[in-house]
C-alpha cells in the first residue's frame, strides 16, 4: 500500500525521524524555520495532523500542546515506498527494475561488486 505524503509533509516528517522523540508543533516549526524557510504554526500543525490522518504520525496532548511523533522510521517508510514503486512499475521483479538501468549507464567494476555483495547478503538471511 502506498503511503503518499507532499513534499512539504517529507520535510516536517524528517524533523520528527531526526528529534527521535515526541516532539511539539512549536518545536517542528523552529526546527524547519532553521533551515532558513518561513513555517508558521498553522501550517505544520496542518500537516501534522495530515500526517496522522494517513497513520504515519500519532499524537500526545501535554498540557495545552499536542506532541507527535512518528509510527514508522524513516527506513521503514522508504522501505514501503521502494515496495510500492517496484510493485506498480515493475510487476514486483527487481531484476526488471535493475535491468531498466543496466541500458542506460554502465557500472563500474565497485558498483559491480557492491551489488554481488549486497546480493550474497540477502540471500544469507
Amino acid at each position: 500500500m502506498k503511503i503518499s505524503i507532499s513534499d512539504s509533509e517529507m520535510k516536517v516528517m524528517e524533523k520528527l525521524w531526526a528529534c527521535g522523540h515526541m516532539i511539539s508543533v512549536a518545536d517542528v516549526v523552529a526546527a524547519l524555520n532553521k533551515d532558513g524557510e518561513n513555517w508558521t504554526h498553522q501550517t505544520v500543525g496542518t500537516f501534522l495532523k495530515r500526517l496522522e490522518t494517513k497513520g504515519i504520525v500519532s499524537a500526545s496532548k501535554k498540557g495545552k500542546s499536542l506532541y507527535y511523533f512518528p509510527l514508522l522510521s524513516k527506513e521503514q517508510f522508504y522501505a514501503k515506498e521502494a515496495d510500492h514503486f517496484l510493485q506498480s512499475k515493475f510487476k514486483g521483479s527487481l531484476k526488471n527494475f535493475l535491468a531498466a538501468f543496466s541500458s542506460e549507464k554502465e557500472l563500474s567494476e565497485d558498483e559491480i561488486q557492491d551489488l554481488k555483495d549486497w546480493f550474497d547478503g540477502i540471500n544469507h538471511k
